[in-house]
């Protein structure tokens, strides 16, 4: 019998589960304060749904042996887009939902095999609005979800956010049968990739210039008009940055406009944006998403309200970056009830559910304890750093 998890899965502690747990009780309380209502899709879904209408490669997704096509979920939001077309389709729109859950994703691994990555996610989704208030609600709460976490300090956070529109706008510039390969340089911010580009040397500097665009919005935007002069996105993201950039301020986030921002999957079809997190080696993106509209349509079987946005943050990951200080004066006295006569038992049951009521954590020793000798291997054994004893 083989005794390790699969290849790639992960055993959590019980510190591990206990901070996932705090995290996303946090996130759930303020999604429900911004009006937000829960939604649970399953795990296991039809293979047309998990690639999100093409969004998503096929062969990211764990698929479950069956007479149907079905796979676990790699991420939710094509399941609730999936719910909101059908069950809630008879719902006044918008649609706040909030979800949090696991995700599967299927990686392929060095030696050809199949690793599974587990993750545990919290987000929500917001459906039925095209007005840029969509994307201002998504990224305000967003912003706040910071500070109810409360992330150690010593974490520099950065707001990423892009559009898929201006990056179809710079490709729009280049010969169509090289954009595809344009594109993946400029989005994986390949320069040595660029070096070897079959594309005349002005046009590579322009690549390069446009990869280093990345950074303070105000000065993208204005090197973004100065090149391909008004433009109705480059009018909403100014729109945006001058209500957004203010509250990330506020809240120690610095914001930058990424033009060439890309996303792995391809459900995204307006504004992008990650959250990135500085680490002790290298940058770790907690949060992600999107304006996923073409996903919306695809689904439904009406033209109208085919609007999405939504974000999801990575639980597995944020756990690494809150303080363990802060993580341990959340019930860090756990009681261990001793008695040296078995008839004793029935008062330590009603000691513990007194201690319970003043929701003090305690358990009750098996046996009873015979010499105070033994007193300090119990409460090692039973992970417990008092005790009370029922004479």
């Amino acid at each position: 019998m083989t005794l390790q998890p699969a290849s790639g899965a992960r055993d959590l502690n019980p510190q591990q589960v206990r901070k996932n747990h705090l995290i996303a009780s946090k996130l759930s309380s303020l999604y429900q304060l911004w009006g937000y209502e829960r939604i649970s899709p399953p795990h296991i879904e039809r293979l047309d749904t998990l690639t999100a209408a093409g969004g998503i490669s096929n062969n990211e997704i764990l698929k479950i042996v069956s007479d149907e096509p079905l796979g676990l979920r790699p991420e939710i939001t094509a399941s609730i887009v999936r719910a909101a077309s059908t069950r809630f389709n008879e719902y006044e729109r918008p649609l706040r939902f909030w979800s949090a859950g696991t995700s599967f994703k299927c990686n392929q691994s060095i030696d050809g095999g199949i690793d599974i990555e587990e993750s545990f996610q919290s987000g929500v989704e917001l459906i039925g609005t095209k007005a840029i208030n969509a994307e201002i609600e998504l990224l305000s709460l967003l912003i706040e979800s910071l500070e109810v976490i409360e992330i150690d300090q010593k974490y520099k956070m950065t707001l990423l956010i892009g559009n898929t529109y201006l990056l179809e706008l710079i490709l729009s510039s280049f010969d169509s049968t090289k954009i595809d390969q344009i594109k993946k340089i400029l989005c994986d911010l390949d320069y040595i990739a660029l070096t070897t580009l079959d594309v005349k040397e002005e046009q590579r500097m322009f690549i390069k210039t446009i990869m280093n665009m990345r950074g303070k919005p105000e000065k993208v935007l204005t090197n973004l008009q100065n090149i391909y002069g008004s433009n109705p996105y480059i009018d909403k993201l100014k729109e945006l940055f001058t209500i957004i950039e203010p509250l990330a301020k506020e809240k120690g986030i610095e914001v930058q406009l990424d033009p060439t921002l890309g996303t792995k999957y391809k459900l995204y079809s307006g504004l992008t944006f990650s959250l990135v997190s500085s680490s002790t080696s290298a940058p770790v993106t907690i949060a992600k998403g999107g304006r996923y509209d073409d996903l919306v349509k695809k689904f439904s079987s009406s033209a109208q309200n085919c609007y999405g946005i939504g974000f999801s943050i990575s639980v597995d990951k944020v756990r690494e970056l809150v303080s363990t200080s802060k993580e341990k004066l959340v019930n860090n006295v756990k009681v261990l009830i001793a008695y040296k006569q078995s008839a004793n038992l029935y008062k330590a049951l009603k000691q513990q559910k007194e201690l319970h009521r003043k929701g003090i954590i305690s358990v009750i020793s098996h046996e009873p304890l015979k010499t105070n000798d033994e007193k300090n291997q119990l409460l090692k054994s039973n992970r417990c750093n008092k005790i009370e004893w029922i004479d």
